[in-house]
């Protein structure tokens, strides 16, 4: 789907009962699906299906009170983090349920909307519960979800949806892509959202990455220093560094282009480094899961491969 999906003309007419957005999360991404949402619910549009900012639901949206709207986030309360049948039913403490809201006449908006985060953290049953909504949609209802890994939703529920792959890159921040290096920010925003680190952080990762390039170089490179420089909280994106490095280097043995590469894992055969960038995910892995392990003596088996 194009890019440009946010800007084309809407009306009542032409609108999905449910949407699949697929991205990485962003704050910019966030505030488009919102003015869309905003749209939908706006009981007084303005020309080319604009909302009008000061209708009450307009009002009660941007208050974070609209009761014909229902913005669900996974269960941080559980150990992992899911988004179970509980959360879509309904209760007391959190909300009304899916079912409810979408069955009931809208209170103060043109129609009633669920907004799902994080979509691939629905459990089985969870999902299973939104199938049998998708199949027969209330009137005047609306679905967005939102996911970076759609492919694990069931394939009933992506063949009811209306996807929309967003382009990470059309919400790329110019004006920070323009003072970085290019392999630098895009390791930055495919890690981050650049627009949500101010610049003290963006000036911390800059020596971090200048840091990490420096101690893979291959004279300068020791396995005492990686191991001790590294053993920090940014491991995860001194691995982003390194992976990166070895797809460069790969790219340029497939090319045979005689480019000499500068680091230290140029010296291996690509077999080895498809060894070498295995193990790096898989320790990336391990630290996206919170799996408690010592960085240094998994650093140090990695590193044995050079």
């Amino acid at each position: 789907m194009k890019a440009d999906f946010f800007n084309k003309e809407f009306d009542s007419q032409n609108i999905s009962h449910a949407y699949l957005f697929e991205c990485k999360p962003s704050k910019e991404l966030n505030e488009e699906i919102n003015n869309l949402i905003k749209k939908i619910l706006c009981v007084d549009k303005q020309k080319n299906f604009m909302f009008c900012n000061l209708c009450s639901s307009c009002k009660s949206f941007n208050g974070h009170t609209n009761p014909d709207f229902l913005e669900i986030f996974p269960d941080e309360d559980l150990k992992s983090k899911v988004i179970g049948i509980t959360t879509l039913r309904g209760d007391t403490n959190k909300n009304r349920g899916i079912i409810n809201i979408m069955s009931e006449t809208a209170l103060l908006s043109d129609a009633k909307l669920i907004k799902i985060n994080d979509a691939e953290l629905l459990s089985e049953l969870a999902q299973d519960h939104l199938l049998k909504i998708l199949e027969e949609p209330p009137k005047k209802s609306y679905i967005f979800l939102l996911s970076s890994k759609p492919s694990k939703l069931k394939k009933t529920i992506l063949s009811r949806l209306n996807r929309i792959k967003i382009d990470p890159s059309c919400f790329e921040n110019e004006d920070i892509k323009n003072k970085l290096d290019p392999l630098f920010y895009e390791i930055l925003f495919r890690e981050f959202d650049p627009s949500s680190i101010d610049e003290v952080e963006i000036e911390k990762l800059k020596s971090i990455y200048a840091e990490t390039i420096d101690s893979i170089e291959e004279f300068n490179f020791s396995k005492t220093k990686v191991l001790d420089l590294w053993n920090d909280d940014y491991l995860n994106f001194r691995l982003s560094i390194l992976k990166q490095n070895i797809f460069n280097v790969l790219s340029n043995k497939f090319k045979d282009s005689g480019f000499k590469d500068a680091s230290a894992i140029s010296r291996l055969d690509q077999e080895r480094l498809f060894l070498f960038l295995e193990e790096i995910i898989s320790l990336q892995a391990m630290l996206a899961n919170k799996v408690p392990l010592n960085k240094k003596i998994q650093l140090d088996a990695i590193f044995d491969l050079i």
